[in-house]
């Protein structure tokens, strides 16, 4: 709308002399003109108000996430990689797929499991195209905020596109910004049945030693991911010391389903609990440190 606004002008220009009259008054193609205007300038407003209303909605939704004991993940990447395909592939869900620019422009969440009693909330974003205009970025804010919020990243790009490094470099670029570059990061190449090139594709594993080599159409490499994707989970666990009171003991079996127990006791009312489990859960439980 903000694009077309400016170009209204020529879009009229063959009625602008159309019509006479007497001194004053203007001609068909004027009046249209300022019509259109207001209609677009009308449609700008109204769509500025509902991304404020779509971002209020999706801070409590994030709100919600960031204090659930599940694991988050973003999947990022260039526009049309295969984002919106690997959520449906790794979750059974039907999300909208399309092969154009921006084919999904509002964030879809997921759950899935990655082991026995271990869930796993995905969550797919919005396309990253270099040099993204500013307008589009507070267009898109929701969205790319919940790449922030992420517990880690699975970075989805295109094997089969030429400019698959400049998309990488794009993205990183991108997640920088964000400030987001320091979270574990997955990288996936997806679309290995349309690329026959096994010298591309050992130079890649060259440059990207710890990436997974994925057919989301075929189903190639899928396991091997959702292996990918428990181990990232799982790692850089720490061992934790913890006394939960006794009004707080619906909080013993969330300890048992997120780690492993070490041992515990109980002393004066209290569960003395020592268990190892994965760094992203620590936030949880800060609160009950022995």
């Amino acid at each position: 709308m903000e694009y077309s606004l400016p170009r209204l002008t020529r879009a009229w220009t063959h009625l602008s002399r159309q019509r006479g009259g007497a001194a004053g008054t203007r001609g068909e193609g004027e009046t249209q003109l300022e019509v259109d205007r207001r209609m677009v300038q009308n449609r700008i407003n109204q769509l500025k108000k509902e991304l404020i209303e779509v971002s209020k909605h999706r801070v409590v939704q994030r709100a919600k996430r960031e204090r659930s004991t599940v694991p988050l993940a973003a999947i990022v990447g260039y526009t049309n990689v295969g984002k919106s395909s690997l959520l449906n592939a790794l979750s059974g869900a039907s999300v909208f797929v399309e092969d154009k620019l921006f084919a999904t422009l509002d964030p879809t969440t997921k759950a899935i499991s990655i082991s026995e009693n271990k869930p796993l909330i995905i969550t797919d974003t919005v396309g990253f195209i270099r040099k993204l205009p500013h307008n589009l970025v507070e267009a898109f804010k929701s969205t790319l905020e919940e790449v922030v919020v992420a517990d880690f990243i699975i970075h989805i790009l295109d094997i089969s596109n030429p400019s698959v490094e400049q998309h990488f470099k794009t993205t990183v670029a991108l997640l920088k910004e964000l400030e987001s570059l320091d979270k574990p990061t997955i990288t996936v190449f997806n679309k290995i049945d349309k690329f026959e090139d096994s010298i591309g594709r050992a130079r890649l594993k060259a440059l990207y030693p710890d990436s997974i080599f994925i057919s989301v159409k075929t189903g190639e490499g899928i396991d091997l991911l959702l292996q990918k994707l428990k181990d990232t989970a799982d790692r850089d666990s720490l061992t934790m010391h913890l006394k939960i009171p006794s009004e707080k003991s619906e909080l013993i079996s969330k300890i048992y389903r997120l780690g492993k127990v070490i041992g515990i006791k109980y002393e004066n009312e209290s569960a003395l609990i020592s268990v190892r489990m994965p760094k992203i859960y620590k936030k949880i439980f800060t609160d009950y440190s022995a």
